[in-house]
């Protein structure tokens, strides 16, 4: 159902994210209750204590009526290899 005014985010597809990104995406995504996340743009990636990994994803909002909306993502592997969500910020369209 469209909202007057709202953008409808149609026709994202999933992309394909390089394997160690896509692995820490599944790890941090896996366990998020409330919402789903699926990928559209791999942004790209920052040395620091690890790595941040910056990806687009569209979420979600598991509800009676399901929001979908535009997010970006930033995921760190720390030198361990343990995946952590740094933060999801809505993207404004």
């Amino acid at each position: 159902m469209a909202l007057v005014g709202a953008w409808n985010i149609d026709e994202m597809r999933s992309c394909n994210l390089p394997q160690e990104v896509a692995s820490a995406f599944t790890a941090v995504t896996g366990d998020l209750a409330g919402a789903d996340y699926m990928p559209v743009l791999y942004v790209g990636s920052q040395m620091v204590n690890g790595m941040n990994y910056c990806v687009l994803a569209v979420q979600t909002v598991l509800s009676a009526i399901p929001d979908k909306r535009l997010v970006k993502m930033i995921i760190n592997v720390d030198i361990e290899g343990t995946a952590s969500l740094v933060s999801v910020s809505k993207i404004a369209i």
